[in-house]
């Protein structure tokens, strides 16, 4: 075959496949631009999310930071509003850590010419209430015997263990505080010192044989010398019953049995054989 024949053959052939790989490259270069288009708005929505997220997150933190901030001035200011008379509770075994007095706590022992006697004594604890003019509360005694006396038997001395006061919200500390047996009828009573004052419990009345009944039930007041009184709240003595009690409390010793006081319900009741229930 002629060469020069074949020229034109060749000529179109490779300018055929010349156009064949240009438009190869042309359609790949769109497949391209679109990928990193589509890259660059999945970045940009990726972006805006953790940028929606960050915002939210703050936005929770600033939240729970004022909420937080909230509670605490609430906190601050319940702490920080003090208890009244009005939230005294009705049992006072939630104010007191109070004991299981002893029995049997001291023995007395005396002797004379005439022989001797022996007696046991145990220790006593009181809760009373307190209410006088615009103070409310209660008071609560720990007592033991120490020592005796000799007096148609044997009477003990009682000590003071311990005395604090609950009376408007505030726990004081009792210094000044007494407790007397009484003598031979054992008509107890006990004082404490307290605002300036001597607050006395003691009884309003007395059975036969001048003896009590029940529990201490009313107050007497008196200056600080424990002296001159104020007012007396008891009026054991008074013609009339109705002038009797002025200033009425409750007053609960403590079990030796189990250590507990029992109710602070108001039982009082005049004694059987008091004198002015015959007049």
């Amino acid at each position: 075959m002629n060469f020069y024949k074949m020229l034109p053959f060749c000529a179109l052939f490779f300018l055929s496949a010349c156009s064949d790989d240009s438009s190869s490259s042309n359609s790949v270069e769109p497949e391209e631009y679109s990928s990193s288009t589509e890259s660059d708005e999945s970045s940009s929505s990726v972006k805006d999310v953790e940028s929606s997220s960050s915002e939210k997150v703050q936005s929770s933190s600033s939240s729970e930071k004022a909420s937080s901030s909230s509670k605490k001035e609430e906190v601050s200011s319940s702490s920080a509003t003090p208890k009244s008379s009005a939230a005294l509770p009705s049992d006072p075994l939630e104010l007191f850590d109070t004991r299981m007095p002893k029995k049997d706590f001291y023995r007395c022992h005396y002797t004379d010419e005439y022989g001797g006697f022996d007696e046991d004594f145990d220790q006593q604890d009181w809760i009373c209430t307190f209410k006088y003019e615009d103070k409310e509360g209660y008071v609560y005694l720990q007592s033991s015997p120490t020592s005796c006396t000799q007096n148609w038997g044997l009477l003990p001395n009682i000590a003071i263990d311990s005395a604090v006061m609950f009376v408007n919200g505030e726990y004081v500390s009792l210094d000044d505080v007494s407790y007397d047996w009484g003598g031979n009828h054992h008509n107890e009573f006990f004082r404490i010192g307290y605002d300036g004052k001597i607050f006395e419990y003691n009884h309003s009345t007395y059975g036969a044989g001048f003896r009590t009944c029940q529990e201490m039930d009313c107050l007497k007041v008196f200056q600080s010398d424990g002296t001159t009184l104020i007012e007396d709240g008891c009026h054991a003595y008074a013609e009339d019953l109705a002038e009797s009690r002025k200033l009425p409390i409750v007053c609960r010793m403590a079990s030796l049995e189990d250590g507990t006081f029992g109710d602070f319900t108001d039982t009082f009741t005049v004694c059987p054989g008091d004198s002015r229930l015959h007049r």
